[in-house]
């Protein structure tokens, strides 16, 4: 299907030939052009997941070859993985400590420092007769200076905690990617022939290690650069030397315009302290350095990196920055290094089969053409997408409950097979079960009113008053952390308060959920039966597999959710009763709903039981309870819930861990807890979708049906006998 057929026009005989060109590959390009401006809004609208996904695999080029390199030695995928992955988080955590305790103190004096170092050069200019002009721009200079380094503490001060869920994610991630990253890999080229997938697997490679080599030649030469100016500060009696080392390290990771903007700060700086004559045997020294560094160090280590010329480097830089920020700064680097490396083989795997000319009739190269297709072939479909989730926004009412109702049918829907067994009536049985659902799910409804209403709201405020307590203490750090938990005892406050105004809201969609549920539960089979008796041919049974895996799934999560909170409530509570804590019940009530809110629900019910203990507890109180919540919010939270909701829903856990941020940027909590199971029912469905929508029969259905690959992570299928709901 040409794109031309949808563009009108007059009698090509009347165009000149070379503007029909210039149209073809216009449009085309254009259509590129939108299809990266959706992927980039898409990765700022999950900017959090974007990043760690970058960092991850940053991280993971950085420290492949010490992963193959014990595979090389008898040691298993898993073994090689942990075992580097924790040198990589140990350089990251050294690293990020040695910013927090030796440099980010001391940025309110670099920055006073600099601005003195200004200001003690327009005096000495001012001796030498400058113009008024020139010394307005120097003032001008030393207030943009300041106020841009104020502004970036201040950025960053505040996105503290998306830099540690960044962190978070990323290490787990470089688990599994430095595990089964090369699995992924290749699953993700299961659909080219043969000698496109070899050659962009050999691309892969080289670029992986390319990229890598840049990442540790770049760490090398940085800290080289670190150490001597830390050793050249400390001979001319420079103070804050430590501190300016580690700006150079930092800024070693912007290549040109870091080392220049450190270099600028470190003879300001010397010029503030010591006076222009150390500052010119610094300016010295510094250049000697580099010298030394351009004709030896700098060789050695990019000897098999990627090579990018300057000018690449400078426009992607403030692109960079433009995009993502100070992040997208460090990263836009390494990621125009990898597609710099891959960019040759891409293009040719997207060209025809070799002794095929490589462009069409009109011109246009084979593999624009190719992408143009993709691209407005994906913008429809993303289209499309997009106009569902608008109409279920504005109809939630209606698909909230409903939604509600599929799970509660598809989790319940073995006791239902349990008592037809047992040579009950459908009716009968369908009410027994919605009814023994109802009530448990309304007792469960009562005590948390009650939990909300009286004891909760209580342990709250205590936590509020003690969070508040710590705050007022003469300790900075303290203070800070103080700070910290009134924070979020505050958005505890707010998100309980939510709740609570929300119970009526609750309380209707609940009863609408019930009675849905019991006619899904009564009519569901005859429903789906109608819908894939329309379905004609060969694409019957493989949709009615699908559709039979995809309620088997909604149910697996459903109790792997409900199993994962109530093991979170249990051990809050007991821990909480074994301290002599006051409030475990209610808390506990807290935490297993809050459980059903994948990660921030136990993150904030977990911390809550925490500011508990800070509040009315025992130093030892403070510190188990401190111990308790930063293991269960990294093992359950981390490992644990992504390897059960893997094992449930039949996806690799490194995609369920995504899960979780991705639902949170595009639907809130709601977006949270649907997340993980719509991933499921994709991953498990998407090859019959793809069969279905084809042309031609597949040889083997039940192979078409039960294929799986590096997504799924191995996990077997669900039975396709289970009734649908």
């Amino acid at each position: 299907m040409s794109i031309e057929q949808f563009i009108p026009g007059s009698d090509p005989a009347l165009i000149p030939s070379w503007l029909s060109r210039v149209a073809a590959i216009g449009v085309r390009l254009l259509l590129v052009f939108a299809a990266a401006l959706v992927a980039v809004w898409f990765a700022a609208l999950i900017w959090t997941t974007t990043v760690s996904v970058v960092v991850a695999l940053i991280i993971s080029a950085t420290f492949a070859p010490y992963v193959l390199w014990l595979r090389n030695r008898g040691w298993s995928r898993t073994a090689a993985a942990l075992t580097v992955t924790a040198l990589a988080v140990g350089v990251v955590i050294v690293t990020v400590l040695l910013i927090l305790v030796a440099f980010a103190p001391y940025v309110g004096d670099i920055v006073s420092k600099v601005g003195d170092g200004i200001a003690s050069i327009q005096q000495q200019l001012a001796q030498v007769q400058i113009t008024p002009e020139v010394a307005a721009q120097l003032a001008n200079i030393n207030q943009q200076l300041k106020s841009w380094l104020t502004d970036q503490v201040t950025v960053i001060a505040g996105v503290v905690a998306n830099v540690v869920t960044i962190a978070i994610l990323a290490g787990l991630l470089t688990f599994f990617l430095l595990s089964d990253g090369d699995k992924a890999w290749e699953w993700g080229l299961q659909v080219t022939s043969d000698w496109r997938r070899d050659r962009i697997l050999g691309a892969g490679h080289d670029a992986l290690q390319r990229v890598g080599g840049y990442l540790r030649g770049t760490a090398v030469i940085t800290a080289s650069d670190a150490i001597t100016d830390f050793v050249f500060l400390v001979v001319l009696g420079v103070p804050l030397a430590g501190p300016l080392a580690v700006l150079v390290f930092l800024a070693g990771f912007i290549p040109y315009i870091g080392g220049i903007f450190a270099t600028v700060v470190l003879l300001i700086v010397t010029v503030a302290y010591q006076g222009v004559g150390p500052a010119v045997i610094l300016f010295v020294l510094i250049s000697i350095v580099n010298v030394i560094q351009k004709n030896w160090l700098v060789p050695q280590v990019y000897s098999k990196t990627v090579h990018l010329h300057p000018a690449i480097v400078l426009l992607a830089l403030p692109a960079g920055a433009a995009i993502g920020g100070v992040a997208g700064l460090f990263i836009a680097i390494p990621v125009v290094a990898f597609v710099a490396a891959v960019a040759e083989s891409l293009i040719a795997v997207l060209g025809t089969d070799p002794g095929v000319a490589d462009e069409d009739e009109s011109g246009v190269p084979r593999w624009l053409d190719r992408v143009a297709g993709w691209s407005w072939r994906l913008l429809i479909g993303l289209g499309v997408i997009a106009a569902g989730a608008v109409v279920a926004t504005e109809m939630a009412a209606v698909v909230l409950p409903a939604g509600i109702a599929l799970i509660l049918a598809t989790t319940f829907s073995p006791l239902l097979s349990v008592l037809l067994r047992r040579g009950w009536g459908r009716t009968r049985a369908a009410l027994t079960v919605t009814i023994g659902v109802w009530a448990f799910v309304l007792v469960l409804t009562v005590i948390s009113i009650g939990a909300f209403a009286g004891p909760a709201i209580q342990a709250i405020q205590t936590a509020i008053a003690g969070a508040q307590s710590a705050g007022s203490t003469d300790s900075q750090l303290a203070g800070w952390i103080g700070t910290l938990f009134n924070t979020f005892g505050i958005g505890i406050i707010g998100f309980t308060s939510d709740i609570i105004g929300g119970l009526a809201i609750l309380s209707v969609i609940l009863v609408l959920s019930g009675i849905l549920s019991f006619y899904m539960l009564l009519d569901g089979d005859r429903a789906w039966a109608t819908v894939t008796n329309r379905i004609p041919g060969w694409r019957r049974p493989l949709v009615d597999a699908a559709g039979r895996r995809s309620a088997s799934i909604l149910g697996g999560y459903m109790v792997a959710t409900g199993g994962l909170a109530l093991f979170n409530a249990i051990t809050g509570y007991i821990i909480m009763v074994i301290l002599g804590l006051p409030f475990a019940l209610p808390i506990a009530v807290l935490s297993f709903f809050g459980g059903f809110i994948p990660y921030i629900g136990q993150f904030i019910t977990t911390l809550l039981a925490f500011l508990v203990a800070v509040a009315v507890g025992t130093t030892q109180d403070i510190i188990v309870m401190g111990l308790y919540t930063v293991v269960m919010n990294i093992v359950q939270g981390s490992v644990l819930a992504p390897i059960v909701y893997g094992r449930a829903v039949s996806i690799h856990p490194a995609i369920c861990l995504l899960a979780a941020p991705i639902g949170a940027s595009l639907g809130g909590i709601v977006g949270m807890f649907l997340a993980v199971p719509i991933i499921g029912v994709i991953a498990n469905t998407w090859r019959t979708v793809i069969v279905v929508f084809g042309d031609s029969e597949p040889a083997d259905v039940s192979a078409a049906e039960d294929e799986r690959g590096i997504l799924t992570g191995g996990a077997p299928a669900p039975s396709p006998s289970s009734p649908p709901a």
